[in-house]
């Protein structure tokens, strides 16, 4: 499907912590940006030296969900995620897209392992829930990552999601409250342990996203034991 721009407005925002909230956007005229669970869309921003800022931001809602929801991390000296947090509802925020490839196409015929670290959660909710809703029989793993509890984006849907699938189990990992932004140590070293070191199942795949180099290790060290390159999809903000 390719890529349009759109008009939209706020329609609501949720604040989970003080640095992180979800902004709920609707498109201008009933009109509905089809998507791939998973995709993301680049914001147009009225600031910076040579506007607009263009920012890129996973959809972390449904295709058939009625509003297109993203997280929004604030960000140290961030022009873009400043101004972000300086709207309210009702403000206009225009975007193209949809983008990217970390979707499911099909229901996966083997074991799903999805690596989230703080707001790399938001596409992989979106693939998880679609998942879920189409059926199937292998088995979904959603290991998550944050400093502490409340970091954990969507942690009583995915926990709820968990409880109702018997196929499914959510799995948050908690870093510590003195974590380093970007660094997920005790995240990385339960991937390497279960799933490199742990069997010699090479079968799975993967779908990894987060900030920072560990998506990149994550990739080269599954990969380098023996998954199939195409097993392990990826994306690194």
């Amino acid at each position: 499907m390719p890529a349009e721009r759109y008009e939209a407005s706020i329609e609501r925002i949720r604040e989970w912590t003080p640095r992180t909230r979800s902004l709920f956007l609707r498109t201008a005229g009933g009109a509905r940006m089809p998507f791939r669970a998973g995709q993301f869309i680049s914001l147009e921003l009225p600031v910076g030296e040579r506007p607009p800022l263009v920012r890129p931001y996973s959809i972390a809602s449904d295709p058939d969900d009625e509003l297109i929801e993203i997280c929004v991390d604030l960000v140290p000296d961030g022009m873009g995620s400043a101004y972000l947090f300086s709207l309210a509802a009702g403000d206009h925020l225009p975007f193209k897209g949809p983008f990217g490839s970390l979707t499911v196409d099909t229901q996966p015929a083997v074991e799903s392992v999805f690596v989230a670290g703080g707001t790399g959660i938001a596409p992989l909710r979106a693939i998880v829930r679609r998942v879920l809703a189409d059926g199937g029989g292998h088995r979904v793993h959603v290991l998550q990552s944050a400093a502490v509890e409340d970091d954990l984006l969507f942690r009583d849907e995915l926990a709820a999601l968990a409880r109702g699938h018997a196929r499914c189990t959510w799995e948050p990992v908690l870093e510590g409250a003195g974590a380093v932004a970007g660094e997920h140590p005790r995240l990385e070293r339960l991937v390497l342990d279960r799933y490199v070191h742990g069997d010699t199942d090479r079968t799975r795949h993967f779908w990894i996203c987060a900030v920072g180099d560990i998506v990149r290790r994550l990739r080269e060290a599954l990969r380098g034991a023996g998954y199939e390159r195409r097993a392990v999809r990826y994306e690194q903000w």
